[in-house]
Order: C-alpha cells, then structure tokens, then sequence
C-alpha cells in the first residue's frame, strides 16, 4: 500500500545469492555451519544480511495532486485536515473513494501534538492511529469493510494503561478484550467465529476488594453472511434483513 507521510521504522536486506557478481564474491552458509571449505571467497548468510533499524521520514507534499507509488491522489481539505481520494470528487466526503486522512501541514512528517492518521484500502484494510503528545499510541486500529470488522486494535487511556485489545487469530476467529484501569483485571473476554455469526462473550464480576467473584457467559450472534457478487461476506445485522431476504442475499445458519 502507498506509504503516505509520516515516520516509518525500516531495514534493508542485502542478499546477493544468484547474482553473478555476487556469486563471484561470496560463499553462502547457513548460521549453523562452523567449518566453510571454501575460503577464497567471503561469507555470506544464506538470507543475507539485515542492516539495523533505521527512520524513513517522509513529508508531505502541498500540491493538491500528488503520485505516491505510482498512485494518483487528489487532496483537498477543510482548512485543518487533509484528504486524499483516489478519484476527483466536487466535495469531502469519506466514502470509500477516501483513502487516506491526515492532519499534518506541508513540509511535514509529524507532529508534536493531536497526530492522527486514516488510511482505507478497498477490500484489504483501514487503519487509524491518534498518539499522545509525546509520540506514543493512544488508539491504534486496523480494521476491514466486513464483519467482525477489527483486524487488530490496542486502546490506552489518558494514563497509558491498556482498556482495549482486538486481533484476528491464526485460525481466522476473532479475539477481544477489555479491562479494569486501574489495576487492569479484565472486564470482558469475547471469542467469535471467523464469519462472526456465533460469539462466546465473557464478562467478569468482582467484589469491592477486586476479587472475581463469578463469570457471565453469553453467546451473541452479530453478523450475517451474504453473497456479494459471488463472494461469501458477513455484514452486520443493522442491515435490512428483510430486503437481503428477499434478493435471496442470505446464507445464515441462524
């Protein structure tokens, strides 16, 4: 996805296997290997090397046209935020033609106070980040068009303990969980399947000291499934159900 402006941390990985020249000048082995039998040639890793982590600082741009990555962006703003639209549009709206929201002024790649960014990527993901003054992340989402919608969410409050974690699970379900600041005992624990259409939700109850003195278990069920030019998507419920039945749109096994 195009690297829009901002602060990104980054290295490069030097692998010359299978060049001529590079061939020519080093003997590749692997980390494990203690005894190399060719000794005219320099040793190489077989995955190269990895230089350190370095800042890649980009600023952005004051033209209202702009070229990121072979990407062609329209910007137009408010008079405090900049917005970005893969197409021309007459006025601001945040449509999916909206990619990319960012509050930095020209010449810029950061700011000290009220940095916020939105990025939105048509069918792969949208990511939202607000940081403290001092640069550390306040809120930080990745999220899609379908439901469930979070992909990974980490949530702070103003004392920069934990009130909130979200991710999508090796096996594809969905994991979320909120706590108790301070002291960071959890509130609520929420497991739902890949498609969203069944939910195990926990939530905790303590006594005044803090002790757990049961657990409430409940199943909700917050997505539906339809068929989307051909394509299996679930959706949430606010949906018209009625309308999605009527088109035969539907595949739920509620």
């Amino acid at each position: 996805v195009p690297l829009f402006a901002g602060i990104y941390k980054m290295n490069v990985t030097y692998n010359p296997n299978g060049i001529t020249l590079g061939d020519s000048i080093y003997s590749y082995c692997d980390d494990y290997e203690k005894t190399h039998s060719d000794t005219r040639k320099q040793l190489m890793p077989t995955n190269g090397m990895i230089s350190q982590m370095i800042d890649l600082k980009i600023k952005r741009s004051a033209d209202t046209l702009v070229a990121i990555e072979r990407d062609t962006f329209f910007v137009k703003t408010d008079g405090y935020l900049y917005f970005y639209f893969d197409k021309y549009v007459d006025k601001i709206t945040t449509d999916l033609s909206c990619v990319h929201i960012t509050n930095l002024p020209a010449d810029s790649c950061f700011l000290r106070k009220g940095e916020y960014f939105y990025n939105h990527f048509t069918d792969l993901f949208a990511e939202y980040v607000v940081r403290f003054d001092d640069g550390d992340v306040m809120e930080y989402r990745k999220f899609s068009d379908w439901c469930p919608n979070y992909l990974y969410t980490e949530r702070y409050n103003a004392f920069k303990q934990k009130t909130h974690y979200e991710l999508q699970l090796p096996n594809k379900m969905f994991y979320s969980v909120s706590y108790h600041q301070p002291g960071g005992s959890i509130h609520q624990e929420k497991y739902c399947s890949a498609d969203g259409t069944l939910c195990n939700e926990t939530t905790y109850i303590y006594d005044k000291k803090g002790e757990l003195r049961r657990k409430e278990i409940t199943q909700t069920e917050p997505c539906i499934v339809v068929v989307i030019d051909g394509k299996k998507r679930s959706t949430t419920l606010g949906f018209n159900e009625d309308l999605l039945k009527n088109k035969g749109l539907i595949k739920s096994n509620r």
